[in-house]
């Protein structure tokens, strides 16, 4: 059930009454946002509530280790284990959760809380603010400022950065800046939490970006630009589809395009999506065309294809129909 803005901030003290177990889950592939919103929550529960949650987040990416609690994530519990409460983050449907989905079965209550247009709002309960730039600005809201601390706010501003481009989106508003604005005040190097987490990339990373932005076209149309990678050429640049991330915004900054595509193969059966737009562009109602979800300017889907040209095929008449029917 989605809760109204009222209801939701009722909420927290009532999920917490009686608790003693709790875990917290993201999305598959977690980013910024994701692995923020659950180090951030776990810290929050253990400062206002003393509740020490589990975090599980699968293929952790090293940059994120850092962030206070990062070394705790996933613990070893017996696969029954028993949870009061368990939290899905920055989880867009019910599907896209990762790493500790199973534990559901095992828990008493799932609470969602997310900030995608497309959740259609699982859980037996869910806080879904599609108008803010983050799951951690959510997550902000909901809490008490009197009850955050240090760790907290670190790892709550890191993930509004990486949802935000650092403070560049549209969906980054007065409030967002204001509530970063309080999260930094709580005392950290913020400009080095930004650029070892959101600017520094490996030497195979780096390598694998150039390669793909050297293997770019336009669309047809003219209004974009795409690019695919390969298991044979990730393998040949030492690295995996893991550090693709950054690769769609690195293709959207091309000046004279509105949208930005990346196709990477994720196995011998298919390939993922990673649509990124300026704002001319709803590519969350392109990946929509294909199962998949996001926003306005990001968005991702799968596609059961091994050939990037004819998925490209698919993805250019998609993207034809999107254009007719909004210019009618």
């Amino acid at each position: 059930m989605v809760l109204d803005r009222e209801t939701a901030l009722r909420k927290p003290d009532e999920w917490m009454t009686g608790v003693s177990t709790a875990a917290v889950i993201g999305h598959v592939r977690p980013d910024g946002d994701c692995v923020g919103s659950c180090l951030g929550l776990r810290a929050y529960l253990l400062a206002a509530y003393g509740i020490e949650a589990d975090v599980y987040l699968e293929a952790f990416p090293d940059s994120f280790r850092i962030l206070p609690g990062a070394q705790d994530v996933n613990p070893s519990r017996p696969a029954d284990y028993h949870y009061d409460l368990l939290f899905a983050l920055d989880c867009s449907e019910w599907e896209r959760a990762g790493a500790g989905r199973e534990r559901a079965a095992f828990s008493d209550r799932l609470i969602c809380i997310d900030h995608h247009q497309s959740n259609p709002g699982f859980g037996d309960d869910c806080v879904l603010y599609p108008g803010y730039s983050s799951c951690c600005e959510v997550l902000y809201s909901l809490m008490r400022e009197e009850k955050m601390n240090r760790d907290t706010a670190i790892c709550l501003y890191l993930g509004m950065v990486h949802d935000t481009g650092v403070f560049q989106y549209s969906s980054v508003t007065p409030e967002t800046m204001a509530r970063a604005g309080k999260l930094i005040s709580f005392g950290f190097d913020f400009p080095r939490l930004i650029t070892s987490t959101y600017y520094e990339k490996s030497y195979s990373r780096q390598q694998l970006t150039g390669l793909a932005l050297q293997k770019s076209r336009i669309t047809p149309d003219g209004n974009g630009i795409w690019t695919s990678l390969s298991l044979k050429e990730m393998e040949d640049c030492r690295s995996s589809s893991m550090e693709t991330d950054g690769i769609a915004e690195a293709l959207r900054i091309t000046k004279g395009i509105d949208y930005a595509i990346l196709l990477y193969q994720t196995d011998e059966t298919g390939f993922k999506g990673s649509f990124r737009s300026k704002g001319g562009t709803d590519v969350g109602k392109l990946a929509a065309c294909f199962g998949g979800g996001g926003h306005k300017l990001a968005s991702g889907c799968s596609f059961e294809e091994t050939d990037p040209e004819r998925i490209m095929e698919r993805v250019n008449a998609a993207m034809l129909e999107l254009n007719k029917g909004s210019a009618v």
